[in-house]
């Protein structure tokens, strides 16, 4: 067994992790990223999953069992109202979980978004453990690297690294470790003819649901740096208490 067809067995069964082969929870134990990976994915079903227990409509499993009885030849009438109550579960789960809000300026949204997907596995990254190593990838794909950290945001251990664009500008993710088991995904941006852009060197700090966020301008890049640890544990990157 590879490492992407242990992924795909231990995507299978997040919820159900003793029907996974021993030979896929020994990889997820070994390998630190596929454990990682593996951690996140079984966080965001068990929401997922919360929250269609919290949704199921009154009285579905009553009807399901008793249209089950019916004749196959009759319209099974249930089928929609279930199907529309699942998309319904699943459209609440994201707004839950969905970190983006109208009144945010269109860089700081954008860069919410695309965070939130790396966050859950929905947006893949490039894993490496070197920052260096990271810097010359993104150079190499004409995407901004950061000139300058403040604090001791770029001590962080770095964990990986994607390429995206943000209001049509080429942009960056580096994901760090803030604590052990959480991370700090931080958005470098190219500012160039971009509103409403946080203060040159004075970190703002804001929460949006479940992330703590920490967004500045050092000349002509602007950065937003978000995690679900603690405010304090973000704070301190910048020499706050």
């Amino acid at each position: 067994m590879n490492r992407e067809e242990a992924r795909l067995e231990l995507d299978a069964t997040t919820l159900r992790p003793q029907d996974a082969s021993s030979e896929a929870r020994a990889m997820a134990q070994s390998d630190p990223e596929l454990g990682t990976w593996l951690e996140k994915r079984t966080e965001f079903d068990e929401q997922v999953a919360a929250a269609f227990a919290s949704f199921i409509p009154a009285g579905l499993r009553e009807s399901i069992l008793q249209n089950a009885r019916v004749p196959a030849k009759r319209p099974i009438r249930w089928v929609l109202p279930t199907l529309a109550a699942a998309a319904a579960a699943v459209a609440i789960t994201w707004t839950m979980l969905w970190p983006v809000s109208s009144d945010m300026p269109a860089w700081q949204a954008e860069s919410l978004a695309a965070l939130t997907k790396v966050e859950y596995g929905v947006s893949k990254v490039h894993p490496s453990r070197d920052f260096e190593a990271i810097k010359k990838m993104l150079v190499a794909d004409h995407s901004p690297t950061p000139d300058h950290l403040p604090g001791t945001v770029g001590a962080m251990p770095v964990r990986a690294c994607k390429c995206i664009q943000i209001v049509g500008h080429a942009a960056s993710i580096i994901c760090f470790e803030i604590e052990p088991g959480k991370e700090a995904h931080l958005v470098v941006m190219d500012n160039t003819d971009m509103a409403n852009l946080p203060p040159q060197l004075q970190p703002q700090f804001k929460a949006c649901r479940n992330w703590n966020t920490a967004s500045w301008s050092d000349g002509k890049q602007t950065f937003l740096l978000a995690t679900k640890a603690d405010v304090a544990a973000l704070k301190k990157l910048f020499g706050r208490v």
